[in-house]
């Protein structure tokens, strides 16, 4: 009995760390490409500033849908990619103040909540993701894991822990069967 629940841990722990590896390489690969990851259609993103207080604080994770070409509506909240100024290339969330024209030519004006003046006007192709909700639970695990200190922590030691464990009980093993080969006549 003891043996099948070792070869099941043994299993376990294998599965478990062929899933972590592919998730720690998608992610990898994901930022190495200058792409947001995005998991199911949804993309996790950190605030990184206060112009959408008091809705949207510095630090708060949201969990945003991919945009697919929709409609998008006034008061939405969408994230897209700056084209002008300071914020070219950034990833920024605000609210959509207006929406204009048809097809082609609609244009999309969108606004920090905290903000005097609204955003330049982008158009549907610039949105990447729309808001869904702000999350209290994956918050701090996502900062975590993202901080290179808490990625070491909860990722590189643990997979770190479980290589050493089996070197260990391969040695043990190989021990043993010398143990037994020397033991027979």
């Amino acid at each position: 009995m003891k043996k099948v629940l070792g070869k099941i841990v043994g299993v376990l722990m294998v599965v478990g760390i062929v899933l972590e590896v592919i998730l720690i390489a998608f992610i990898l690969v994901m930022r190495l490409s200058d792409e947001t990851p995005s998991l199911f259609g949804y993309n996790i993103f950190v605030v990184s500033t206060g112009s959408m207080e008091p809705e949207l604080g510095v630090g708060d994770v949201i969990v945003c849908r991919s945009y697919d070409g929709g409609e998008l509506n006034k008061g939405d909240v969408v994230t897209y990619l700056g084209k002008e100024g300071e914020m070219r290339g950034k990833l920024i969330t605000h609210k959509i103040v207006s929406v204009s024209g048809e097809g082609e030519d609609r244009v999309i004006v969108t606004q920090g909540v905290a903000n005097p003046v609204a955003d330049p006007a982008i158009a549907p192709s610039d949105v990447k993701a729309v808001f869904v909700y702000r999350t209290v639970l994956i918050g701090p695990i996502y900062k975590v894991i993202t901080n290179i200190w808490g990625f070491i922590f909860l990722i590189v030691l643990p997979i770190l822990a479980v290589i050493a464990s089996e070197i260990v009980n391969l040695v043990k093993e190989w021990k043993h069967s010398k143990e037994e080969q020397s033991d027979e006549p």
